[in-house]
């Protein structure tokens, strides 16, 4: 009846009725027939464990990625500590406490790495938003604006490594010598 029509039966699904047949079936038709045989746990089973080889190297890819961010506030706070430590030591002779210039820095690097975090997970959502519209519905499920737990936990270390990329530029700031500063400027 099918052959009448021009269609041919592409896959077909078999359910066996005793454990046995699990091993034995799939066996028997790859080596007697010229079909193939898979069996869907078996599949789905070496397909999650491929993609999470690749999920794995992404994950220490982000913290790769976390890590130079967090070298680059460093560089980018102690650069601008540098060009602003005359404007420091004017603050400093003005009142301005040892405390009050480490907190200033501190706080500088915390938020440029909170504005960095929201806006990294903001367009990393905005991105998959693109994606799952470019994959039309083999991709429906993923809830695109659904932010995860272990996503701000990622903002939370971000924002700790901030805050330790900011420790020694803010006790340069601490240290900052008033009188050397001023006379060299």
């Amino acid at each position: 009846m099918v052959k009448d029509q021009g269609l041919e039966i592409t896959a077909l699904l078999v359910r066996y009725r005793s454990p046995a047949a699990i091993s034995v079936i799939p066996k028997l038709v790859n080596q007697t027939t010229n079909m193939q045989a898979a069996s869907p746990a078996i599949e789905t089973t070496r397909l999650f464990s491929l993609i999470g080889v690749g999920i794995d190297s992404l994950e220490i890819l982000a913290y790769v990625i976390m890590f130079i961010a967090g070298l680059s506030i460093f560089i980018s706070l102690y650069n601008a500590l540098k060009q602003r430590k005359y404007d420091l030591a004017i603050m400093r002779s003005m009142g301005a406490s040892k405390n009050k210039l480490f907190t200033l820095v501190i706080v500088e690097g915390l938020v440029i790495t909170l504005i960095g975090g929201i806006l990294g997970l903001l367009l990393g959502h905005l991105a998959l938003y693109f994606i799952t519209q470019q994959t039309s519905q083999s991709a429906d499920f993923i809830e695109v604006f659904n932010i995860l737990p272990k996503e701000w936990i990622l903002i939370l270390f971000a924002i700790l490594v901030g805050l330790i990329a900011s420790v020694i530029p803010a006790f340069k700031a601490y240290n900052t010598n008033i009188s050397t500063i001023l006379n060299d400027k």
